[in-house]
């Protein structure tokens, strides 16, 4: 940023986004991006690989129109709750150190309000954030993973405002998804689309030695989708998009203040120097005999509860499950034993048994050594329950992009081994679900004589699996088993 800004300066800024990011921000962008800040059709599509500057690029324009046109709304629809955080946190980086800085009058937890009158809101995509609302500017991050009735809703809100503009960007996904064919038209310039294509080698910063040395570690799917920015088929993933795709709803996650009771095991990853802290609940689902022509004695599962931390403390993240076990009554909690997950373990067990006055229940803490044959038992349990029908994952994208990025091969020894590689990201949120899986067994599922209606909008997994919007689960203590943690005798 230049020493001094006048107002010939601030006014060319407000006219040009290249301007406005060099001289105001302080953060140039390349040309590739400039192009598409530019570019005047009513639908941008931005199909895009890892590290290319999408983020950045969509945070400066969010940035710029609520700048240069003062009363303008932005609304920002990320695939999940942190990723919305992310890119909140993006805006107000670009921010700092700036005028623009000095021109913010609230800065809250979901928005960003400018003396301009401007509103830049970030937010979890769903139906229900964008129904009703009028944006001048709506960014959709992470398009590709986020739901089909969200984008039929967010289509409107852009139709009462003259010169109002959507940007979408994503790696690609499922070619089944509206991303998809929204790309499509874009390639097409048809209907107001407008498509780019960016590898992860536009970038002018990207290493492309390191580059190709990843590549060694990938999938030729994971490949072509996570740096060429291609749809291909799912060859070496171990579940493939249609499989997750299938079981997959929009319903609303219990947070453990309001689950008064409800019965679930805990599944613990414990974060290294780079990872996360990770815990996913599954518990049986009550679904009053709505999948009862389909599975009219086997047990559904759902996913009531996960969070991830990074940069937490495993004292801290200790005292997060003991709040988890204040609300939800954990049969089990399955926790990971190697590296630091040891001793972290003997101190949660301890903290719990301390505790035991103020919990839903005694907890049974069953450590885990985790290895090849475990994670092979583990998620190969997990497929069997998504290609029956049997289990419904929220839609939550850190979970789903791990489960999606998980390879498999096989070694000298005969074994299979399943892992997310390094350029993929992080594998905490699918250990902690796989951790989950050693408590599942053959049972009968228990049904009541008089089930209760509940008046709540049923949903529909791809897979035909039924679902409440607000699910509640089933306690059922046959649901689950004893935690099989050991590899002798094929326990797990």
């Amino acid at each position: 940023m230049p020493k001094t800004l006048n107002r010939e300066t601030v006014r060319a800024a407000k006219a040009d986004i290249e301007i406005f990011a060099r001289d105001l921000v302080g953060a140039p962008l390349f040309d590739y991006q400039l192009d598409a800040a530019r570019n005047p059709s009513d639908i941008t599509v931005l199909n895009a690989g890892r590290q290319v500057g999408k983020s950045t690029l969509m945070a400066m324009c969010a940035l710029h129109r609520a700048f240069a046109q003062p009363g303008s709304m932005v609304l920002i629809l990320s695939a999940g709750e942190s990723a919305a955080k992310t890119m909140l946190s993006r805006v107000a980086e670009l921010m700092r150190g700036t005028i623009l800085e000095a021109s913010t009058v609230e800065d809250l937890k979901d928005r960003i309000v400018l003396t301009t009158g401007s509103t830049i809101r970030c937010l979890p995509a769903s139906e229900r954030a964008v129904r009703g609302e009028s944006v001048d500017l709506l960014i959709l991050d992470e398009a590709a993973k986020q739901p089909a009735d969200m984008w039929s809703a967010a289509a409107w809100t852009t139709v009462a405002r003259p010169g109002s503009r959507v940007i979408m960007a994503s790696t690609p996904w499922s070619q089944n998804h509206w991303f998809h064919r929204a790309y499509i038209a874009g390639q097409a310039k048809r209907d107001g689309y407008y498509s780019y294509h960016w590898p992860s080698t536009t970038s002018p910063l990207m290493n492309t030695e390191r580059l190709e040395q990843l590549r060694a570690t990938m999938t030729t799917h994971q490949y072509n989708a996570e740096v060429l920015a291609e749809w291909s088929e799912d060859v070496g993933a171990y579940f493939s998009t249609a499989e997750l795709d299938a079981c997959v709803a929009d319903y609303t996650l219990t947070p453990p203040d309001k689950a008064y009771g409800q019965l679930a095991v805990a599944g613990l990853d414990w974060g290294r120097v780079h990872d996360a802290q990770a815990v996913t609940l599954l518990a049986a689902l009550d679904d009053d005999e709505l999948n009862k022509a389909t599975h009219p004695e086997e047990t559904i599962y759902y996913i009531p509860w996960l969070e991830n931390h990074f940069n937490m403390r495993y004292s801290d993240f200790q005292q997060r499950i003991l709040d988890i076990a204040k609300g939800y009554e954990l049969r089990h909690i399955v926790s990971e034993l190697n590296g630091p997950g040891n001793p972290a373990t003997e101190q949660l067990s301890d903290l719990l048994r301390r505790n035991r006055h103020v919990t839903k229940g005694q907890s049974w803490i069953a450590g885990v050594n985790t290895t090849n044959r475990g994670k092979q038992n583990a998620f190969g349990m997990l497929k069997l329950l998504v290609q029956q029908g049997r289990i419904v994952l929220p839609r939550e994208p850190d979970l789903l992009s791990q489960l999606h990025s998980l390879t498999y091969e096989r070694t000298d020894s005969g074994q299979m081994r399943i892992a997310v590689p390094d350029i993929a990201g992080h594998d905490d949120a699918a250990m902690s679900l796989a951790q989950c899986m050693s408590t599942i067994g053959n049972n009968t599922l228990y049904r009541e004589d008089n089930p209760r209606p509940r008046k709540d909008t049923i949903l529909t997994t791809p897979g035909g699996t039924r679902i409440h919007q607000t699910p509640r689960a089933l306690n059922n203590w046959y649901a689950f088993g004893r935690a099989r943690v050991h590899d002798r005798y094929n326990k797990w």
